[in-house]
């Protein structure tokens, strides 16, 4: 039976986080060890979330991120890690997979709170499609949005396509859809760029890169590990055979400037450090940047007054 970690990276999740714990916790044909990592939430919710976590395992370790795994662990009793600080997606993640790597898992699940997965096979067949072969990386599911959308394999656009990025931002507010980086979905390609909201590493590909990169705090880290694993010569793929679904609730986001202020800081990182973009490329794609920061903070005023 593969031994699987499983880590969820938590951040004021206490409203998704029973229900994902229980899709998790479902799961047959696998052994799982569970490692949940509190991002810094605010003391409430962190509360529930600690009293959830027990609920759902009821021998679960508590102890602070950095601290070794207690020596009377035992095989599926659970981790709540407790990180003082949001240091975002990369770092958080990483706190729980080198965890779940030293309790000997052969593959990590990266889940964010808000993932629903209803079929108690999914981890089997996704861990079937990631070991399938010696040059599969990372695997990952179809993944629903709650309007219905496939949100896997995601789409990367080229260099002009992102310069570009005002005009299709513009296009899509004028026709009322909503613009994300993802308009719609490639077709599996054998080393697609897969969501990070959820999706199956192998271990040994973890360490092999000294995990994922903490240079981004948000946003940009399937692009950049999609790099990663063609780096390598090794494979990200997908299947359709299982879905789960991604309750994500973009309007609860907090502020669009700052995000997208953050999308635009990793987009930057994400070209010069993996794409070997230079100085003309990066200054274009900053005027680029700001053409949609300002669109974004006009739309937000002009929304704001509207109210």
């Amino acid at each position: 039976m593969l031994k699987l970690g499983v880590v969820i990276l938590t951040y004021n999740s206490d409203r998704d986080l029973p229900v994902c714990l229980d899709g998790i916790l479902a799961q047959q044909g696998v052994a799982v060890d569970v490692v949940v990592v509190d991002n810094g939430s605010h003391s409430a919710s962190r509360a529930r979330m600690r009293q959830d976590v027990r609920d759902a395992l009821p021998d679960v370790w508590e102890l602070r991120a950095g601290v070794d795994i207690p020596s009377g662990y035992r095989h599926g009793d659970g981790l709540f890690v407790l990180n003082d600080r949001n240091a975002g997606y990369s770092a958080g993640n990483n706190i729980g997979a080198r965890l779940a790597v030293s309790l000997g898992c052969e593959a990590v699940l990266i889940v964010n709170p808000d993932i629903r997965i209803d079929d108690r096979d999914y981890l089997l067949t996704l861990a079937k499609t990631l070991f399938r072969s010696d040059r599969n990386a990372v695997a990952a599911s179809a993944i629903w949005s709650l309007a219905g959308v496939n949100e896997n394999p995601m789409f990367e656009p080229g260099f002009v396509r992102e310069i570009l990025s005002p005009v299709f931002m513009l296009l899509a507010g004028l026709s009322r859809r909503r613009f994300g980086g993802n308009p719609k979905p490639g077709r599996p390609t054998g080393n697609d760029k897969l969501s990070g909201c959820c999706f199956l590493v192998r271990s040994t590909f973890l360490e092999r890169i000294g995990y994922f990169d903490e240079n981004v705090f948000l946003y940009c880290e399937e692009a950049i590990l999609a790099e990663q694993v063609r780096r390598a010569g090794l494979n990200s793929v997908y299947t359709g055979e299982i879905s789960a679904v991604h309750a994500h609730r973009t309007a609860e986001k907090g502020d669009p400037v700052r995000r997208l202020s953050l999308w635009a800081q990793s987009r930057r990182y994400y070209h010069a450090r993996y794409r070997g973009a230079g100085k003309a490329s990066l200054a274009a794609l900053n005027i680029s940047y700001q053409v949609m920061l300002a669109m974004t903070r006009l739309r937000t005023w002009v929304q704001g007054g509207l109210r």
